[in-house]
């Protein structure tokens, strides 16, 4: 197996482990009566168009990754995003290291939020407030996992697409940290914005 070989099937072993465990955490929390995706039916048309381009984004991403592991001849967009425009072992391996890490604190993070964890914004019943163990140094530990996970492929694989949906998936997820952070301020009051004076939307340094 090539070096090349060997990174695409290691960013695709990654994409499944992260829906995966996803998915399993997501089963066992409906078996103790939470419901992890729930619909928010306040969003603005401009949410619900951001919101719909970031999951066609994401699966998007998903597509290109399993396209590079399994060398499927389709590509999304026009020829030119499938050039490799990074290249080189060092690089590779950075974004390895940066991929891994999204993993981990991934999993951290899943494991912190117990049953407050949601896909979307829960206005019924969102579960208590967590601002212990990874949540003590990023107040969005998933969001940022994902960014370097996004980061990470596009310096792991090279290839342009990787880098426009990067581009893309960044500030649409900001935009949906900002949404989630007036929606907790409001649930929350005073302890909410106590917890954001303690802690960075990104990374904090104690």
């Amino acid at each position: 197996m090539t070096t090349t070989r060997f990174f695409e099937w290691f960013e695709f072993g990654v994409l499944t482990c992260w829906f995966g465990l996803g998915l399993a955490r997501a089963c066992l929390l409906r078996a103790r009566g939470v419901s992890v995706f729930v619909g928010d039916w306040q969003r603005t048309v401009w949410q619900m168009l951001a919101d719909t381009l970031l999951l066609a984004c994401l699966l998007a991403f998903a597509y290109e990754v399993i396209a590079c592991a399994w060398a499927l001849d389709f590509h999304i967009g026009p020829s030119v995003l499938a050039n490799l425009v990074l290249d080189g072992l060092a690089i590779r391996a950075l974004g390895a290291l940066l991929v891994l890490g999204g993993l981990l604190a991934y999993v951290v993070a899943l494991r912190d939020l117990g049953t407050s964890w949601r896909l979307g914004l829960d206005r019924t019943a969102p579960g208590p407030l967590v601002t212990e163990g990874l949540y003590r140094w990023t107040r969005h530990p998933i969001y940022v996992a994902l960014d370097l996970f996004f980061i990470g492929t596009f310096l792991v694989l090279g290839r342009l697409i990787f880098l426009v949906l990067a581009l893309v998936w960044a500030p649409l997820l900001h935009a949906i940290m900002t949404r989630e952070e007036r929606f907790l301020t409001q649930r929350y009051g005073a302890a909410y914005r106590d917890y954001c004076r303690r802690t960075k939307r990104y990374f904090t340094w104690h």
